[in-house]
Order: C-alpha cells, then sequence, then structure tokens
C-alpha cells in the first residue's frame, strides 16, 4: 500500500472515530437571555427638593444550560448577573443568579443563588422593587441600602407538582446580613430562613383556556435567629404569612383584564414600640396589601399595549404612633417591535406616623422607559415551563 493512500485512510479512519464520539456525546440545550431596563426618573419630596436620574438598574444577562439525564430528569445551570440599584453598595455587577437545578414533569431540586420566596407573584410595575415594602416579605438581617438583600439569596428548595397546578414547595434560604448597629452580627452564609408554599397556577400550556381563578397561594416564611438589637441576648423567630391571588376579571383574548392581589402579614416582635430605622421597621407587626388592576391589549395574539392601576396599604398595629404608609401607582406601556416597549410610570406616597421622620410626608416619582428583552434558544430539546426571563420581573405577566 502507498503512503498517499495509507496516509488517506488514516485520516479516514480519524474521521470517522471524531464522528462516533460525537454521536455518543448528548450536546446540551443553551439559552441565552437579556434584559435592558432605561429610565428617565423624576422624583419630588415633600420638602419639596427634587433630584432626576438617568437610571439603568436591573438590565442583566443571563445564560443557561439544560441537558438530559440517566433518567426521566433534566439537569439545568444558570449564571446571570444584573445592574444593581445606583445608590447601593453591591458595585458595578451583581451576580443574582448561580444555580444547578434537577427537574423531572412533577419534581425540581433547586440549589444556588436565586430569587428567595419573599413574594408569590409579580405586579405590572416597570421594576420588580418600585413597591417592595407593599410587594415583598422585607429582610431583617439587611441595613436597607440595597433592595436586592430583599429579593435575592442563597437558596435550597424541594418543589413538587400535583396534577401540573397545585405546586408545593419547602424552601431553606440565606437571606444577605449586614452589620446593624448597635448589634455586632457576623456575617456567615447558614440558613437563616425556612418557609413553605402552595399555589394554584394555571399552566402556561393552558394560557388561552382563561377562567376566572388563575392563581391562588399562600406561603410560610420565618426567619430564624433574628436579634432583638437592644437585647442581643435574646433571638426570636420572625414569622411571616403571604396570601395572593389573580382574577381574570375579562378573559377575552383581545381586551383582557385581570386583578392581582397580594397581602402580607408580618407577626413582628412585641417588644417594637417605634420605628426609627430599617432594623425597627422589618421586625415591626405590619399588615400590608397591593391590589392591581391591568389592562392588556392583545392584536393579532401578541401584546400590543397595557395599562395598570396599582394601590399600597402598610399599617404597623402595635406602634405607640398611628403609623401607615399608602402608595399609588398608575403605568403604560406601549410595544414599539418585537420585544422593545415605551413606557411612563407615575407613583406617589404617602408616609404617616413614625415613618414621616425617615421619608419625608409625601413623595412624587416619575420614569420615562425604554425597555428591550431577548431570549435567544439553541439546540432546543425540552418544553419552556420556565424561560430565563420568567425567573425575572415582568411588567406585562
Amino acid at each position: 500500500m502507498s503512503e498517499n493512500k495509507l496516509g488517506c485512510s488514516f485520516l479516514c479512519l480519524i474521521l470517522f472515530s471524531s464522528s462516533s464520539l460525537s454521536w455518543g456525546q448528548v450536546t446540551p440545550e443553551f439559552e441565552l437571555a437579556s434584559k435592558g431596563v432605561m429610565s428617565f426618573n423624576v422624583d419630588k419630596l415633600s420638602d419639596s427638593s427634587a433630584s432626576a436620574i438617568n437610571d439603568f438598574s436591573d438590565s442583566g444577562l443571563m445564560i443557561g444550560f439544560r441537558q438530559k439525564l440517566y433518567s426521566n430528569y433534566r439537569g439545568q445551570m444558570v449564571i446571570g448577573f444584573q445592574f444593581p440599584d445606583a445608590d447601593s453598595d453591591l458595585g458595578q455587577i451583581f451576580f443574582n443568579q448561580m444555580f444547578l437545578k434537577i427537574e423531572s414533569k412533577s419534581n425540581i431540586l433547586k440549589m444556588g443563588r436565586s430569587r428567595v420566596k419573599s413574594a408569590l407573584i409579580d405586579f405590572p410595575t416597570l421594576r420588580d422593587d418600585d413597591a417592595i415594602p407593599f410587594t415583598d416579605v422585607l429582610n431583617p438581617f439587611s441595613t436597607g441600602e440595597n433592595s436586592e438583600d430583599n429579593q435575592y439569596g442563597n437558596v435550597s428548595e424541594v418543589a413538587h407538582l400535583f396534577g401540573q397546578r397545585y405546586w408545593l414547595r419547602i424552601h431553606g434560604e440565606h437571606f444577605t446580613e449586614t452589620p446593624i448597629p448597635p448589634a455586632t452580627v457576623e456575617t456567615d452564609f447558614s440558613i437563616n430562613s425556612i418557609g413553605l408554599s402552595l399555589e394554584y397556577r394555571v399552566p402556561q400550556t393552558q394560557v388561552w383556556n382563561r377562567g376566572i381563578l388563575s392563581q391562588v397561594g399562600i406561603s410560610s416564611n420565618n426567619f430564624l435567629n433574628v436579634p432583638l438589637l437592644y437585647s442581643s441576648d435574646i433571638n426570636q423567630a420572625l414569622k411571616n404569612f403571604i396570601f395572593s391571588t389573580i382574577l381574570n376579571v375579562h378573559p377575552d383574548p383581545v381586551h383582557f383584564l385581570d386583578l392581582r392581589h397580594q397581602t402580607i402579614l408580618n407577626f413582628g416582635f412585641d417588644e417594637i414600640k417605634d420605628i426609627s430605622n430599617n432594623s425597627e421597621l422589618t421586625r415591626a407587626k405590619s399588615f400590608a396589601t397591593f391590589t392591581s388592576l391591568r389592562y392588556l391589549y392583545r392584536r393579532l395574539e401578541r401584546p400590543s399595549g397595557q395599562l395598570s392601576l396599582s394601590f399600597g396599604y402598610k399599617s404597623y398595629s402595635d406602634l405607640l404612633n398611628t403609623t401607615n404608609q399608602f402608595q399609588t401607582v398608575v403605568n403604560g406601556f406601549y410595544r414599539l417591535g418585537e420585544n422593545f416597549d415605551a413606557g411612563l410610570q407615575y407613583g406617589y406616597s404617602v408616609f404617616n406616623g413614625d415613618l414621616e421622620s425617615l421619608f419625608g410626608e409625601h413623595e412624587h416619582r416619575i420614569k420615562v422607559a425604554l425597555v428591550f428583552s431577548v431570549d435567544e434558544l439553541w439546540n432546543e430539546q425540552f418544553d419552556d415551563r420556565e424561560s430565563l426571563l420568567n425567573l425575572e420581573h415582568g411588567y406585562i405577566p
């Protein structure tokens, strides 16, 4: 056999071997998602001071991989970051997603860093922290400087689905801890919150078969070993209860109207009788509700425009002074093109009692926004029960 024929045969053997190896491998599914939220904010406080800022917080990028396992399960890894609020101390980039997940049709195990169970539903506000005192259980271990401390943490979660409509979740989480004077809290990464939630949710595959009830859920969140600060030798469990529901008031495929409501009951500590800082704010007994009425116009089965009116109320029952707060949020979004929206939002907040010394009497806030969302999938292998964009807040739920 000549050298040319021998070389050609050897080359063909290498190509065949590499092809055989590639046939034996299972290529993972790859997903890339990004969201840009840009707004021009104008704030006016009760002391007549005003400020204006270009805000790109909550913009971010996420990368996900999914792989078929040697069973009926599949595995997923997600890495994501976003730009935090301008006045936060989290730096230029905040890694809000870094987790591994194993799931089947009825069981889910999730471990890593992700969204904590401080809320059960999304509301149609521009950003998820636009009404955070009403929509989320607040982190008692945080100084309150960063809104992200209430929404992201280290998560271990087990979920089971009954009939693809009933979700039972058990979670253990680590909420970010920052030293709160005068207490000396040593930061660690042990679990400091445990809870359980049960939800009824209509699957996305049946979203067009709309009944009146779209979602209803309850959740119990318990913060462990919360110090009373002025009695540093006493630690207690801080209990919170959440109830949420979504009702399709007018389930028309073109002119759609829904009502979203969530109530948070913070059982608090009896020892808190006044509020002078964030630690007392999160530890005091409180009752918070937030309700949104949303109109969505769909043209050719695609969202074209949305209007919403939201109202929040929060009261602190055991304080010496009558303390409460109100918030109204009105906004509208118009779709300029595929996944590209323009929006205008106005918010008005009122603070009474002890909160007045912390935040002032009232606040006006106007936001003019542009939002662009992208979600691309390669080597598609699975259903889209939860895309990467579902991990983040959406004003068109």
